[in-house]
């Protein structure tokens, strides 16, 4: 395969996720619709239910997402390593945003300006940005 070879995949399978996250989204979102809808139940537990469902979907769409790309190099872009270090606090450290020396982080210039020690929750517009922001860089990066 050849650089040119090389750089479409690398693209085409950026493509691929964008379009499958974008598909979990939509269903999330279709579900949150239908729920609404939904007669026989009380809004308020259907509200209670969603609140419930929606950051551990989307805390572990986040996982899958990080597992796809390999680990951050220090001086990784700033979407990377707070998806990274996000994905950590996930699956090691149990759910709260820890600090790891290997990647720098800054809160203030992060896309959903958490801080260590805060217990990751994320809903779905949190992870929308976040992802999207990911995707940009890797696509940045890509071999010119």
């Amino acid at each position: 395969m050849d650089e040119n070879e090389g750089m479409h995949h690398c693209a085409a399978r950026i493509q691929a996720v964008r379009d499958e996250i974008a598909a979990q989204i939509k269903s999330y979102r279709d579900l949150v619709g239908a729920a609404s809808k939904a007669s026989g139940m009380s809004l308020t537990r259907i509200d209670a239910a969603l609140a419930a469902f929606e950051p551990a979907f989307f805390n572990n769409l986040l996982i899958a997402l990080d597992a796809r790309f390999p680990s951050p190099s220090p001086g990784a872009d700033a979407a990377r390593s707070e998806l990274h270090l996000l994905a950590a606090a996930l699956t090691r450290n149990g759910g709260v945003l820890k600090a790891d020396p290997a990647i720098p982080y800054d809160a203030d210039a992060s896309v959903l300006k958490l801080d260590f020690g805060e217990r990751i929750a994320l809903n779905a517009d949190d992870f929308e940005a976040l992802c999207a922001a990911f995707l940009v860089e890797i696509e940045q990066n890509l071999p010119a």
